[in-house]
């Protein structure tokens, strides 16, 4: 019988694994701490921001007019402090803003559409077809769209309505033109107000003299570019100014 009671069971101390468990709780929670506070900072990229739906605004841009660091955490953005920097840019019409799993935030932008880019005195400004400027840039890196030259402007910025006629009458033209051809031209020339003369990338001139019946002229301007292309033509210059288009081939 003294054998059996040396072999009985003694429960360990209640007091001892309290204390224990408390102890290992607190180092879980230092450590979810510690976890969060290295997320959240900003000396740790975390994830990544893609833009889609930008054909003439640049990604650079979308960044810089968000105000998306280069160190990137997207556990630090505020997805609706960024769509209202990108709505204030009158280049931007809408922009929707979702999570993808596990680390990106997807910004898709629909454009306003750029027709034309004019010098001023500040530098470029690009126009939309109704003739307002979208924006305005000392330089230019790249030519989304026609430059139009022989026009100079003064002190019209951003937000701006040009009611100068020859410009709106350019802009008009250009609006009415597919996509694939509006590609192709590259300046139109406004040496006033009875000589206009478009421009494409291989240097065909496009002779549209004056403003008048230019959605007769942005019509040929389709069908003869298209022709062109599929033809494989090599033409000198498009005369647009009479009833009938004459076709200027090269020798």
């Amino acid at each position: 019988m003294g054998d059996l009671e040396s072999l009985q069971y003694t429960p360990k101390d209640k007091g001892f694994m309290s204390a224990r468990g408390f102890i290992g709780l607190i180092l879980v929670l230092v450590i979810l701490i510690a976890g969060l506070l290295l997320i959240k900072s900003s000396y740790f990229i975390v994830g990544e921001v893609v833009v889609e739906g930008n054909n003439y605004v640049t990604v650079d841009d979308v960044y810089k007019i968000a105000e998306i660091p280069e160190k990137l955490n997207i556990f630090n953005l505020n997805t609706s402090d960024i769509k209202t920097r990108l709505l204030y840019d009158l280049r931007i019409s809408e922009v929707e803003i979702s999570r993808r799993f596990p680390g990106t935030i997807v910004i898709h932008i629909k454009e306003r559409k750029p027709m034309a880019y004019v010098t001023s005195g500040y530098g470029f400004l690009e126009l939309d077809p109704q003739g307002v400027v979208l924006a305005a840039f000392k330089n230019l890196k790249t030519m989304n769209v026609p430059m139009i030259t022989g026009i100079r402007l003064d002190n019209e910025y951003v937000s701006d309505k040009i009611e100068n006629p020859a410009i709106r009458s350019v802009v008009h033209y250009l609006s009415l033109l597919d996509e694939t051809v509006l590609k192709q031209i590259s300046e139109v020339n406004v040496k006033s107000s009875e000589q206009v003369i478009a421009y494409t990338l291989t240097s065909v001139q496009i002779r549209l003299g004056t403003s008048e019946k230019l959605s007769d002229k942005a019509k040929l301007t389709n069908t003869i570019l298209h022709e062109i292309s599929d033809k494989k033509m090599n033409v000198e210059y498009i005369d647009l100014t009479y009833a009938s288009p004459f076709i200027k081939l090269k020798p």
